[in-house]
């Protein structure tokens, strides 16, 4: 082989590597980032069902605790209503009781039997024999017993206790005070025929709220009416329950 042959196959040979090699665009070049680029994207922009499932438990338990605010809500509009209603069935029944008291007392008077107030010392419901107010009930059922001229007596025994203590309480010594003047009646008129017609308490009912002691002791006393006949008696009601 001749040095020029030589010589042209090596510049073939370096040609033909040239040409078997091709540069690559830029556009390739980028491509492997720009795919890492884009998944990243893609992988923002697509929702996380986790935080999906963290909203739906959130707006669930927001309605649920709205919901429950509403049910409160009426609830309460429901009570409100109902105690206005009870209220207002107190107030009626309270107002058809003094209604009825008071044609008592006018037939009390209108037969001349009268009523008498026994009095209590504080926080107390038994009448002491030989005590002011035993006697004064005594001479009040001789007096009955006279005039009676063999008629049936009807008694209402109404108990009362100041506003100072419990209101449950002072309605149970009110009840206590209404029944202390029985066995007494029973005792004096034991020949004369005679019901007690109603006997209640009223407990604080009656009576005025932060005064002096002496006039609370006014409150704390038993009231005795007493008729001939309840064919014209009307019903009377006790103290309306709360």
């Amino acid at each position: 082989m001749t040095p020029k042959l030589a010589v042209a196959m090596m510049v073939a040979v370096s040609l033909a590597g040239c040409t078997a090699w091709q540069p690559q665009p830029a556009d390739s070049l980028s491509s492997g980032s720009g795919q890492k680029q884009q998944s990243v994207e893609d992988a923002q922009k697509k929702p996380d069902p986790n935080a999906a499932v963290t909203v739906k438990q959130f707006v669930e338990a927001h309605d649920q605790v709205m919901g429950g605010i509403g049910d409160i809500k009426a609830s309460n509009q429901k009570m409100q209503g109902d105690l206005a209603e009870i209220k207002a069935t107190n107030q009626k029944a309270l107002e058809t009781a003094q209604k009825s008291l008071q044609i008592i007392e006018d037939m009390a008077a209108k037969q001349g039997t009268g009523e008498i107030t026994l009095f209590f010392p504080t926080s107390g419901s038994t009448l002491s024999k030989g005590s002011l107010e035993y006697d004064r009930l005594v001479r009040f059922a001789d007096f009955l017993s006279r005039e009676s001229r063999g008629r049936k007596l009807i008694f209402l025994s109404i108990g009362s206790a100041s506003a100072t203590g419990h209101h449950q309480t002072n309605m149970k010594l009110a009840k206590k005070r209404s029944e202390a003047p029985l066995d007494v009646l029973d005792k004096y008129l034991i020949n004369i025929p005679h019901e007690f017609y109603k006997v209640y308490g009223t407990g604080d009912l009656h009576s005025p709220k932060s005064v002096k002691m002496k006039e609370n002791q006014r409150y704390q006393h038993t009231r005795i009416i007493a008729l001939f006949d309840t064919s014209q008696a009307p019903k009377v009601n006790e103290e309306p329950k709360p």
